[in-house]
């Protein structure tokens, strides 16, 4: 942060204690109202007591007259005490303006849009100076930048790419990364050894899925080096979304014997492992669902064949369930009971392709 930056943070701060401590010092020098009030409800109430002595008879017009008069005394004194200390509004108000100029006049030294940022060759000139003499006291993101600089004299060099590659991944630059990885391998397609790399790269390019550009990334990485934890990791990852968790927990353990005892991704591997077995046993529940809910509409079918919806339904449920010889057969009787009808058929495999949630399965038509 530069000293101008660290200038305007300490007056704004500055100008916010200011601002509070006027607010205080309103607060506690504002009119007082209530012990005035106080004071005019007791002389209220001795008047009456006075007129009430004096109807009475136990007091002469005299000596009424004259506590009368004491007590208004006593209230003029406590009405002066309770104003004294009052602050003028035109004086608070002079204050705030004061506050108001005060702080446009430094806005416009070191806060206004136009001013000058500190140009960027000089940042990047004294990091590039960090890095020759101290360069892990370089943030990725900096350190991404020098390392850009020598694009011009390394850009033939499919190992500066790599590093380079390496150096926007922990600066959390993924497409420029997975950009660097692939002009290294362009320019090295017979020795990039990098596939494990790059395979990540597009994994945090598309929000960590393993699309099939990674996954066949990852899988060349595993032709090269069959020890390669890191394409072991991702391709568990790309199993256990599709619901393979024998491939999965085959892969995480494969990474987790490979890999160092101390290495910091381990703890990542063993919980991406110990989450397989809770997410197993949800899938089959799931799917002991759906096969009950499959089986309750193939009775439905066979009692009352005329519902088109129930057929998509079915037909779509064997695909959710993986069995195509189920599905090969239900289309089958579909048909047959819809062969004077072929445009039926046909809309209902048209709405059997239709991505709606297993929970539809077995509803009833």
């Amino acid at each position: 942060m530069s000293a101008a930056m660290l200038l305007l943070l300490f007056v704004c701060v500055l100008i916010a204690a200011l601002m509070v401590a006027l607010a205080v010092l309103w607060r506690r020098l504002k009119p007082s109202v209530a012990p005035l009030a106080q004071e005019k409800a007791l002389y209220a109430g001795f008047v009456a007591d006075v007129e009430r002595r004096l109807a009475a008879g136990d007091l002469d017009a005299a000596a009424a007259d004259e506590e009368k008069t004491a007590a208004a005394r006593a209230l003029l004194k406590a009405g002066e005490a309770a104003t004294g200390g009052e602050v003028r509004p035109v004086y608070g108000y002079a204050m705030l303006g004061g506050v108001a100029v005060l702080s446009l006049a430094l806005y416009g030294l070191f806060g206004h849009p136009q001013l000058r940022d500190q140009p960027f060759k000089t940042r990047l000139a004294g990091w590039t100076h960090t890095a020759k003499t101290n360069p892990d006291a370089l943030s990725p993101q900096a350190l991404a930048l020098v390392l850009r600089q020598g694009r011009e004299g390394h850009g033939d060099d499919p190992a500066f790419w790599a590093f380079l590659g390496r150096i926007d991944m922990l600066a959390g630059n993924n497409y420029q990364g997975a950009q660097d990885y692939e002009k290294a391998r362009a320019l090295d397609p017979g020795h990039f050894t990098h596939w494990s790399e790059l395979g990540e790269a597009l994994t945090f390019v598309a929000n960590g899925n393993v699309g099939p550009d990674a996954q066949a990334a990852f899988e060349t990485a595993l032709a090269h080096d069959p020890k390669d934890s890191r394409a072991h990791f991702y391709l568990g990852m790309a199993a256990a979304a599709r619901g393979d968790y024998a491939a999965a927990r085959d892969h995480y353990q494969t990474a987790l014997a490979d890999m160092d005892a101390h290495d910091v991704s381990r703890p990542m591997v063993q919980q991406a492992l110990d989450g397989l077995a809770p997410a197993e046993k949800a899938a089959d529940a799931m799917k002991a669902r759906i096969h009950a809910m499959v089986a309750s509409l193939s009775v439905q079918l066979k009692d009352n064949p005329d519902n088109p919806d129930g057929w998509a339904r079915l037909i779509r449920s064997y695909d959710v369930l993986g069995d195509a010889a189920a599905k090969a057969q239900a289309v089958a009787d579909m048909q047959a009971h819809y062969r004077r009808q072929p445009a039926v058929a046909a809309d209902i495999l048209a709405r059997s392709q239709a991505a709606v949630g297993a929970e539809d399965t077995g509803s009833s038509s």
